[in-house]
């Protein structure tokens, strides 16, 4: 007997001999113990020959399982298959995939030890509330089938939660549900509408916890201890076996795609995941990704939609400061932007102020030779972070201390340009020192619950004003907060990629809708050096469709998503000068790939040409069908296979073109 073995590496899965004494206790998703290299590793049974049959033509000599870890299979079969099927549909394998799914300590041994998860709060018994009427229609579309994709298109304060948790709870006996959230700190914020509604039967699962945490998380999933997980991306792969409903919640958000080793989306995956076991999906989004819509047009997902706040509250009135001709108070606040901040805390209310870039400033320049500091490991300019007074790279990790005199010229005229979080805090807390403020980008937010901890803070309104990056415009319900503001939205307007209007219009609308959700209207600024671009007159009336009718254009035009699929292949060199060499080699070989409805674009230098000291060359592959394209895909990857010195990266469905 010959069992294929499955470990959590980057490669696909190994065939081991069956030894008798476990010949009729294996089974396919059980752990076994099995020789690897020089040592041994636990890998995952994913398929049992009971007929050894080796071809006369060719001798193999197959090493044997050592150990037999479970009686019973660790692994469900629907798990293992939905792991299988991503690595084939991201051209990858089936061990990283596996690799993603499931905690590492399963495969190293490492114990669950005491789960340290305590969120200091006591259940509270949830509150009823009134459905609109346009809830009561979209619950009644949802619970009247078991399967099928289902998109909640809600502007922002519409209730799209209270539909999931409805949802939930309509579900069959004995039926689970996932519940998908691209930020841990939108998972902070739903801890407590989640367990007033369904007690110690929901968990959550995220990189924040503890290995221990997710290793007892893990087992109570699988075994059936509760019916809701919430999570981020890995939480797509939730060892349920009988699964109701996934939710993806602001399901355009590019943090459900991984952007290293294996590039899965979590929603592309529960979709999959939906249509293999049989149940049914919410995409839930108050700005729904344009693929996402353009399926609900034509059909594809049934549409739902929610036009009005709970309560019939109105959206918050948008203004656009043209920060051409507006008077400035600081290098990054106009002075109509702070007088409204002024005159909010002093009514006692919030405000939500955003800025899309961490650090102090963006740029460190000597202005006497004009030398800016960049990564000596990759092709963008160092963040100065004051806090540590160290010039950061947000991309390899790596750091510099500055110098007193430039290491260009000598000189010793150096000024910080531009603005971060860290530099706007400073700025607004001289200018309005009797106000509590909290910042929440990455760098404070690295410590266990620290999330949840500055969430809670706001809902209790311990901080009249809260600064930070993307993460404060997604999916936060304060009541309090009447006053949203974008500091610079320039940062998301200008970058080289196609889905670049489509994700500023997101976040603009998204950061505007944390305003006005209470009793008081709410209001949105939104700071610009392009006031006359078009993303702005749509962002001013709230008008989703409008935009798209105005993007979807646009895309036809030059046939991108979703009139097809896109394939990016990235190649990584060592050095510039082999890049050119060894790319002029896959130029030549690119000609004969071409035909077959795909397009090949380049190959041609990364919009960011250096990473970790790597060299980056792309080339994007553009089809209609899917298949077609990832066969094409695997055809050059084949045909390159040979060519040494070159480490090569594949994306499917790719979302950054950087």
């Amino acid at each position: 007997m010959k069992a294929d073995v499955l470990f959590p590496i980057n490669a696909g899965a190994f065939t081991y001999l069956v030894p008798e004494e476990f010949e009729s206790r294996i089974k396919i998703g059980a752990r076994v113990l099995a020789p690897f290299r020089r040592g041994k590793k636990i890998g995952i049974v994913q398929s049992v020959q009971r007929r050894a049959q080796i071809s006369d033509s060719r001798k193999i000599i197959l090493k044997s399982i050592e150990g037999l870890l479970d009686d019973e299979p660790f692994l469900p079969e629907n798990l293992l298959n939905i792991i299988q099927w991503t690595g084939q549909y991201y051209l990858s394998n089936s061990g990283l995939a596996l690799k993603n799914a499931v905690p590492s300590a399963f495969f190293t041994g490492k114990k669950a030890g005491r789960s340290r998860i305590n969120y200091d709060e006591k259940i509270k018994k949830a509150k009823t509330l009134d459905l609109t009427g346009e809830q009561i229609n979209a619950l009644s579309e949802i619970n009247s089938t078991d399967k099928g994709v289902f998109l909640l298109h809600g502007v922002t304060g519409s209730g799209k939660t209270e539909v999931y948790i409805r949802a939930i709870k309509s579900l069959h006996e004995g039926r689970e549900a996932i519940v998908l959230v691209p930020e841990i700190a939108i998972t902070a914020q739903m801890i407590e509408r989640f367990r007033s509604n369904f007690g110690d039967s929901v968990v959550f699962f995220h990189s924040g916890l503890s290995i221990g945490e997710r290793i007892t998380q893990w087992r109570k999933m699988r075994n059936g201890e509760i019916k809701v997980v919430i999570g981020v991306r890995s939480a797509v792969f939730a060892p349920f076996e009988n699964i109701g409903l996934i939710v993806v919640d602001e399901e355009q958000e590019a943090s459900y795609k991984q952007f290293e080793g294996l590039r899965y989306s979590a929603r592309d995956v529960a979709l999959a995941r939906g249509q293999l076991e049989g149940f049914k999906l919410i995409l839930g989004s108050a700005t729904p990704s344009m693929e996402a819509y353009y399926n609900a047009k034509n059909g594809k997902f049934r549409y739902l939609e929610l036009t009005q706040r709970v309560e019939q509250r109105p959206l918050p009135d948008v203004e656009i400061i043209d920060m051409t001709k507006e008077e400035k108070q600081t290098f990054s606040m106009s002075s109509k932007l702070l007088k409204a901040l002024k005159d909010n805390v002093g009514s006692g209310h919030q405000s939500l102020i955003m800025l899309n870039r961490r650090g102090y400033s963006p740029f460190f320049m000597c202005t006497d030779c004009g030398h800016t500091y960049k990564c000596p490991a990759c092709s963008i300019t160092l963040i100065y972070h004051k806090d540590t007074n160290t010039l950061n790279c947000h991309y390899c990790g790596s750091f510099l201390y500055p110098e007193v005199q430039c290491p260009n010229c000598k000189g010793t005229k150096i000024k910080h340009l531009g603005a971060g979080t860290q530099r706007v805090e400073e700025e607004i807390i001289s200018l309005i020192p009797e106000m509590s403020f909290k910042r929440m980008d990455r760098d404070t937010t690295q410590k266990k619950l620290s999330h949840y901890r500055i969430i809670k803070q706001m809902e209790e309104k311990k901080i009249d004003m809260l600064l930070g990056t993307q993460m404060v415009a997604k999916g936060h319900d304060f009541p309090d907060v009447t006053l949203s503001a974008v500091i610079s939205a320039d940062i998301a307007l200008n970058m080289p990629d196609f889905r670049t209007a489509e994700r500023a219009f997101q976040l603009f609308t998204q950061l505007a809708g944390r305003a006005g959700r209470g009793d008081a209207h709410g209001k949105a600024y939104i700071q610009t050096y392009e006031p006359e671009h078009y993303v702005f007159d749509y962002v001013r009336d709230h008008d989703y469709k409008g935009f798209y009718d105005k993007e979807i254009e646009l895309r036809k035009e030059l046939s991108y998503p979703p009139f097809s699929k896109l394939v990016r292949i990235v190649f990584n060199f060592k050095t510039k000068e082999s890049a050119k060499n060894i790319m002029k080699d896959i130029s030549k070989k690119m000609k004969t790939a071409e035909g077959s409805g795909v397009e090949i674009l380049g190959p041609a230098p990364a919009p960011i040409a250096k990473i970790r000291n790597l060299w980056r060359w792309h080339l994007i592959l553009k089809g209609k069908n899917s298949k077609v394209l990832r066969k094409k895909s695997t055809e050059i990857l084949e045909m390159l296979k040979d060519i040494k010195d070159v480490r090569t990266d594949v994306d499917v469905n790719p979302i950054s073109m950087l």
